[in-house]
């Protein structure tokens, strides 16, 4: 499909979205008067117009969530909390990673040690008027442990008194800090206790007995269904339907007289052209929803107090190859692939603000490749810029003869087709795939896209039920660091949809030696050195260049659509640090612009 065509069916969901959000709003005609009845007497009597209720101070957002009666407040049970998750529960602190600064959050304060953190926590309660203490920070991070097996390098939590919580880490980290405000504090020992405490048993023990007790205590966590989350965070869940959820504020909360905005509610985003529809008719406060030019231009000249800030998402959109499946398990065939595929063009059409990878793929982000690369070792790996000959030689060499019809055969003089599998809804991740498909087809493949609903995409790349799917390869949220894209790419989501985490647990390094991925991941986690860093981060660099896991499209940069003077006001300057807090989980960038006062009220 062209992207005419494509952006043809975009505009036809947008508009006619945007048609029913407008026609909901429409006054109701007044009807036509019909014969003159006869006048009959009246009695005048003092008329009283009601005060009609101010309109609550509101902030609006979209995001996601079950739909009741499937919706409930656990957040380690399936469908739990949705997207009110980071207004609802708070991190101890906010790190920025643009400046690498820590602002306590739940923390009023907090000291480091090369082996802990210490923390000195606020007074403050949640939302069914429980007091907060060390013991809720302890029950989190057990339940985590329990549940995610994350953070894994957490040792234990200390708690000498109720406003003192001590993390004391396994071995000496390269960045705590960006870890812990990645991990916000989930749940209250009053409520969820008896299950961390039932953990707490067994944790850290192998055998039959301990995980047989452990999936016990799994089960009854998963099973516990409270009709709402309790709230750490400044606002609490007041009402869910299919279409909004309302959050109102926490009034037990530490920061509740400073935060002058009263609800956030939030519309539901099913895609991102729902999302446009709402931008276009007024309906949001902000949002990330990927557009491409033409349909951001228009929500810009038509809401004119709208405005776009792009900010680095940490994170790229990546080609994901099937490592297990023939013939995507031949790096030849991977780096085939690479010469073939324009990426810039593949930018343009799926997410024009992005910055494209190429000609390299080597897990580091492309505004940070100057900073841990450099120009010199760049040099160094091989450049997929589009190159049919080279990808030709590299298919020969493998046994694949182009055919009179210039269709690809394989060594067995079949022609197979290939998929390209993106995310339903994800209108950039679909564009991407079709786009890759259609160049691939010129070159004298068979290759078709196919879309998969978002509750099963993931279950379905884990399963290795494609050949290849656009998926987010190295990300680097919460952190700025390449440790967490490249934890992504080998052992963590993105290393189990791929194959990478059984299939590439060793590889040749630049010199030829034998690099063990998990134990060079361990070293630069616990490198404090920032030279040492970049010596391990270019090792892994060149091993992802010339292995091609997957094959990096764009560093992808946050489309922020914010509206400034309708209803808030006080958005952050465009150069401000804080921007770099919204990548991976922008509610908490949101809630801690709303618990500083920054964002308020429009006049």
């Amino acid at each position: 499909m062209s992207r005419g065509s494509c952006m043809t069916m975009a505009w036809v969901f947008a508009l006619t979205a945007l048609a029913v959000l407008l026609s909901a709003c429409a006054p109701t005609p007044t009807p036509s008067p019909g014969p003159a009845a006869s006048p009959t007497p009246v009695v005048i009597e003092k008329v009283v117009t009601p005060t009609s209720a101010p309109r609550p101070k509101e902030f609006v957002l979209g995001t996601t969530w079950e739909v009741p009666p499937a919706y409930h407040g656990n957040p380690f049970a399936s469908g739990g909390v949705g997207g009110a998750w980071w207004f609802v529960f708070q991190p101890l602190l906010i790190y920025v990673p643009a400046t690498g600064e820590a602002i306590p959050s739940l923390a009023e304060s907090f000291q480091e040690a090369p082996d802990r953190i210490t923390f000195r926590l606020r007074q403050t309660g949640w939302s069914d008027g429980t007091p907060f203490t060390s013991k809720d920070v302890w029950a989190s991070f057990a339940l985590m442990k329990l549940m995610w097996n994350w953070p894994g390098e957490v040792d234990r939590v200390e708690t000498p008194d109720d406003r003192t919580a001590v993390i004391v880490w396994k071995q000496p980290l390269a960045n705590p800090k960006a870890l812990i405000g990645s991990a916000p504090i989930l749940v209250n020992a009053s409520a969820y206790g008896k299950f961390a405490e039932e953990a707490a048993k067994w944790l850290g023990q192998t055998g039959p007995e301990a995980e047989g007790a452990l999936n016990k205590v799994r089960q009854e966590l998963s099973n516990f269904k409270p009709e709402k989350p309790i709230a750490i965070g400044p606002f609490q869940v007041e009402t869910v339907s299919a279409s909004e959820m309302i959050l109102t504020k926490n009034p037990h909360h530490y920061a509740a007289s400073k935060i002058q905005i009263d609800r956030i509610r939030f519309l539901r985003w099913t895609s991102n052209e729902v999302m446009w529809a709402f931008h276009l008719a007024g309906e949001l406060d902000a949002s990330h929803a990927a557009a491409p030019k033409d349909v951001a231009d228009q929500i810009l000249q038509r809401q004119p107090k709208t405005r776009l800030h792009l900010v680095t998402d940490l994170s790229e959109f990546a080609l994901l190859f099937n490592l297990r499946k023939a013939p995507f398990n031949d790096v030849r065939f991977r780096k085939a692939m690479a010469y073939l595929i324009d990426r810039d063009k593949v930018r343009e059409v799926a997410y024009y603000a992005g910055l494209t990878s190429a000609p390299y793929s080597h897990g580091v982000l492309k505004s940070f490749e100057e900073q841990w690369l450099g120009k010199d070792f760049l040099s160094t790996l091989s450049a997929y810029a589009p190159d049919p000959a080279k990808a030709e030689a590299l298919l020969k060499e493998l046994g694949w003869t182009k055919g009179p019809d210039g269709k690809w055969r394989d060594p067995a003089g079949r022609t197979p087709e290939f998929e390209i599998l993106a995310q339903a809804g994800a209108t950039d991740w679909t564009l991407a795939a079709e786009a890759i498909a259609t160049q691939l087809n010129q070159h004298g493949f068979r290759v078709r896209t196919r879309t998969v609903e978002p509750g099963v995409y993931p279950t379905t790349l884990r399963g290795g039920q494609f050949d290849m799917a656009i998926q987010f390869g190295s990300t680097w949220w919460g952190t700025a660091h390449p440790l967490t894209g490249y934890d992504r790419l080998y052992q963590g989501e993105a290393a189990e949809f791929t194959g990478a985490k059984d299939l590439m647990s060793t590889a040749k390094g630049p010199q030829g030696e034998d690099v063990n991925i998990a134990q060079t991941l361990d070293s630069l986690s616990k490198e404090p050195n920032p030279e040492r860093q970049k010596a391990i981060v270019r090792q892994l660099a060149w091993i992802t260049n010339e292995n091609l896991p997957v094959l990096s499209l764009l560093e992808k940069r946050l489309m922020i659509f914010h509206v400034d003077g309708v209803r808030v006001t006080g958005w952050p300057a465009e150069n401000d640090p804080l921007w770099t807090v919204a990548p991976g989980a922008i509610e908490r960038f949101y809630a801690h612009l709303l618990i500083e006062g920054i964002l308020k009220p429009a006049p």
